[in-house]
């Protein structure tokens, strides 16, 4: 009989090859795609224009002085950031409606913060939790 890390290791392994061919058909097609690791490299106006969300299956875990997920597949909680008053105004934004701009602006209104400390929070947090599988851009073809 399998282990269940062997199960999760092969349904991650199928999902990333049918994410990577779905990618590759519409590269074909002419839509652009950005890995990742490639988002902070963007220019400031396009990192302001993405619109972060939560990914699908990903489970938010409140605990004691920190905000943890829980990813798909995944048996251990990943700690994501402290649950200060900054850091939970900036995530409770991330609900694919709102740009990193839009949000970097709630925060420097809420904050008292001036504008470039406001959106420099704001992309530390969004690329914290792309990097960690937990957020990713509603609005760019992304992998």
């Amino acid at each position: 009989m399998k282990s269940e890390n062997q199960i999760n290791g092969r349904r991650q392994l199928f999902r990333h090859l049918a994410r990577e061919t779905v990618v590759w058909f519409e590269e074909l097609g002419g839509r652009r795609h950005i890995k990742f690791d490639d988002l902070p490299k963007l220019p400031p106006e396009a990192i302001a224009a993405l619109i972060p969300q939560i990914c699908p299956g990903v489970r938010i875990v409140p605990e004691q002085g920190r905000v943890s997920a829980r990813l798909p597949g995944a048996g251990e909680a990943v700690a994501l950031f402290p649950s200060d008053e900054a850091n939970l105004a900036v995530f409770n934004r991330f609900n694919g409606k709102n740009t990193v701009g839009q949000v970097a602006n709630e925060l420097s209104a809420a904050m008292a913060w001036p504008q470039e400390r406001s959106l420099e929070h704001v992309e530390r947090l969004f690329f914290r939790l792309v990097r960690l599988r937990v957020c990713v851009p509603a609005n760019t073809g992304s992998r």
